[in-house]
């Protein structure tokens, strides 16, 4: 006789396959992604023109990091730039820090107060960045991103000799804590694989994505797809200015920088929190079904496998072979998810590989992270972010995270 219990194994088999088989096709397009997208280190240097640039650089109580930022930008080999410094209000040192760089006569300095309701910060500071700009290339780059000499003048030649619109640069991506360390394997497989740069450097595709460490956009293409202005309440902005980008057919291309660009990804246990809420509440006032969705599928790609796994081990000798069935394919999808975390630390994110061994306790960590972010949305509460509080309903996405 068939058993409530049976038709729960059978359903968990049917779920296990499916995530065996998504798992799959993520690794597979991981590996591809990696074996196939260009690095900026082999970017030939060619007889080109040398136009100015202006580099934004927008800060908000980042003197932690901004010193090391601003000297590495004038640093670059690359000679013929401004670099526009906007203090977004900021409350510790680092107008002071900016400041100290005036001797330097290619450096520009604005400092911001009185910010508009409906603008995200940074992009107020970004769109003020522009207006005070003379180039006809605009760079814009975070904080707390370190760019080695070579950078710039690598990323002009290649953005002037493929005549592009616009570029962006993979960096390599830092962490300050344990538990972004233990984390940052798996998110970034979803970033490699969703936002990968065989997907954005296709011109038959919409995938479009800036990484906010790096972006080199025309003057001519930044006001056509409507500046900063235009994704202003947009908390992933970088991100959206990138989809604007493509979605209008302009020319896009994003490289691998990891040996010459390097950006902290989180700064504490605290903003690895906050950076996961920012990614669902924006999703969930775009599409409260694809938000739902979305967390769903998270759970079942990244917590399902090793609670399923428990399951069967515990229950294993009660309903073979259908448990035998379950523990195979929750044995193998463990391990395909252990060794992608593997394959990251060691050759994307650099870190030490004793983090893999962490994945089901990164995986609960998001896992959390989407849920409590998703009934945020629900509750229209608000979310911390660069020290700020930001109402939920002004958000928007423009990223189209659905499945």
């Amino acid at each position: 006789m068939l058993t409530f219990d049976f038709f729960i194994f059978t359903f968990l088999l049917f779920v296990a396959i499916g995530v065996l088989l998504v798992w799959v096709y993520l690794i597979t397009l991981l590996f591809k992604s990696y074996r196939n997208t260009p690095q900026l280190k082999n970017s030939i240097k060619n007889n080109i023109s040398n136009p100015k640039i202006s580099i934004i650089l927008p800060a908000r109580n980042e003197e932690k990091y901004i010193k090391k930022c601003i000297d590495s930008l004038l640093n670059q080999t690359y000679s013929n730039f401004e670099l526009i410094l906007v203090n977004d209000d900021s409350t510790d040192g680092t107008l002071n820090i900016m400041e100290s760089r005036k001797y330097d006569s290619r450096v520009k300095i604005i400092s911001l107060t009185n910010r508009p309701f409906d603008w995200i910060g940074k992009n107020w500071a970004c769109f003020h960045g522009y207006k005070l700009s003379d180039g006809n290339i605009l760079f814009f780059t975070d904080a707390d991103t370190y760019h080695k000499p070579m950078t710039l003048e690598l990323a002009i030649n290649y953005f002037l000799s493929n005549q592009l619109d616009a570029l962006t640069i993979m960096p390599k991506l830092l962490s300050n804590d344990i538990m972004t360390k233990i984390t940052l394997p798996l998110f970034s497989i979803f970033m490699f694989t969703r936002f990968s740069p065989i997907r954005v450097n296709d011109p038959e595709k919409k995938v479009g994505y800036f990484f906010g460490s790096f972006y080199i956009i025309s003057r001519k293409i930044y006001e056509k797809v409507g500046t900063h202005e235009g994704v202003k309440s947009e908390i992933i902005e970088d991100g959206a200015l990138g989809r604007k980008v493509k979605e209008e057919k302009f020319k896009m291309f994003m490289l691998d920088g990891d040996d010459f660009v390097e950006a902290i990804w989180a700064r504490s246990a605290r903003g690895l929190w906050n950076g996961i809420h920012r990614l669902v509440i924006p999703l969930f006032n775009e599409s409260k079904i694809n938000a739902v969705l979305v967390t769903i599928a998270v759970f079942f790609l990244l917590l399902f496998p090793f609670l399923s796994l428990t399951m069967s081990v515990t229950y294993y000798k009660n309903y073979y072979p259908l448990t035998d069935i379950l523990l195979i394919l929750n044995i193998i999808t463990s391990i395909i998810i252990m060794a992608i975390t593997f394959f990251q630390n060691k050759y994307i994110l650099f870190q030490k590989q004793i983090y893999g061994l962490c994945a089901p306790i990164g995986a609960l960590v998001i896992n959390a992270g989407f849920i409590t972010g998703l009934f945020k949305s629900i509750r229209k509460g608000s979310v911390n972010w660069r020290d700020r509080v930001y109402m939920i309903n002004m958000f928007k996405s423009n990223l189209r995270l659905s499945l």
